[in-house]
């Protein structure tokens, strides 16, 4: 499970060096695309697969084709250099609204791992915190 907030710089040339304790569950197989809120989102192995299921059929509908192919087309395997980098693709920084030389929030997300151009992740986290118990509400009256 993927827990706790870190900031992290991404460097000149697209690098973020991603937390160790979030590494260590990152194995081979693992993937980064864009994700819900136009972060971008690491899945591990697992959660690539489940979700590669479930957008590949036969006949699938608009909207799975249409989610099929930002996903897919937005994908780059999540490897990792000698000092714990990945790169992030020039598609995919554009895409979430991440500068070269910027600070990023990286997000455990439970099952994945989330990279949030910092000015996104504040206003976001704050006001998910101030609605905690309402979210939680509403979430479990769903289920």
């Amino acid at each position: 499970m993927f827990v706790g907030t870190h900031r992290v710089r991404v460097d000149e040339k697209g690098r973020l060096a991603v937390p160790a304790q979030f590494r260590k569950q990152l194995t081979e197989g693992s993937y980064i695309s864009i994700g819900p809120d136009n972060v971008l989102t690491i899945y591990p192995p697992d959660q690539w697969q489940a979700l590669s299921d479930q957008l590949t059929s036969p006949l699938p509908s608009a909207d799975t084709r249409a989610l099929s192919r930002a996903l897919f087309s937005m994908a780059v395997s999540c490897e990792f250099d000698g000092q714990g980098r990945v790169m992030l693709s020039q598609e995919q920084r554009r895409q979430a609204g991440i500068e070269p030389r910027s600070t990023v929030a990286v997000v455990g997300a439970g099952s994945r791992v989330e990279i949030w151009p910092e000015p996104s992740w504040e206003p976001y986290s704050e006001d998910a915190r101030g609605r905690f118990t309402e979210l939680a509400d509403r979430v479990i009256e769903a289920r």
